[in-house]
């Protein structure tokens, strides 16, 4: 068995190795040679303004990707889970210094994968790590898409529009009407650009007209339309 078959099991649900086999990415595995990187939560996996070396792959765990704004205050740009990257927008920018902090929300491992050792051609010649680039190429098109959307959330001007918006999204992602949210209620309120009370207090509302349940970050959508009829409000 390859030292990296257990890793290749998490890296396969990655959207960087989509279309992959077990035998291609063990193959991409030994010619990348990468290191696991341990964290416990709470520590910074990466510092904003630090050296970039290269992007990010969470192996287990999850983190939350930060930032400071020019008052200060913390703004939330996203969560990455298992299976998901991080660094991916300016691996190829030209930038040598992360824009953004990356803190892990619970214990968590990771792997680096140098920017050369993507786009140069493998010293194996694998036929297939053309598709690692347009895997990566389609990942950060995705990445644009998304920040898009995040522009539309704090576009909005009511709170019921933003959190009814970001359930929707995060139902259609499950593809269930019941799912977990991948942020605590801190989290969330940071994401959405408003106050943790006031988010509270309008998801209470939602629950008590029967459009919502929840606990912690177990979420199930009773009546999707009076969501929608939010947004639109």
């Amino acid at each position: 068995m390859s030292k990296y078959e257990i890793l290749a099991r998490t890296l396969l649900k990655c959207e960087l190795f989509e279309g992959f086999n077990h035998f291609q990415l063990n193959t991409m595995l030994e010619c990348f040679s990468p290191k696991l990187h341990s964290y416990n939560k709470g520590d910074f996996i990466v510092m904003a303004g630090s050296r970039y070396h290269g992007l990010g792959i969470m192996v287990e765990g999850s983190a939350v990707i930060t930032k400071e704004n020019a008052a200060g205050s913390r703004v939330m740009l996203g969560v990455v889970t298992a299976g998901e990257l991080f660094g991916e927008v300016i691996a190829f920018s030209g930038k040598v210094q992360w824009p953004a902090n990356v803190q892990a929300q619970t214990d968590c491992v990771t792997i680096f994968l140098e920017n050369n050792a993507i786009i140069n051609q493998c010293s194996e010649a694998c036929s297939f790590h053309s598709q690692l680039i347009k895997n990566l190429l389609k990942t950060v098109s995705n990445r644009a898409i998304m920040l898009n959307r995040r522009v539309e959330y704090l576009s909005m001007k009511s709170i019921n529009s933003k959190i009814a918006c970001l359930l929707l999204e995060h139902m259609e992602k499950s593809g269930s009407h019941t799912f977990r949210l991948p942020m605590n209620r801190n989290e969330m309120a940071d994401f959405l650009n408003i106050s943790r009370p006031s988010m509270s207090r309008e998801m209470g509302v939602m629950r008590d007209r029967g459009i919502i349940e929840f606990q912690k970050e177990a979420i199930r959508i009773l009546k999707p339309d009076k969501l929608k009829d939010m947004i639109n409000e």
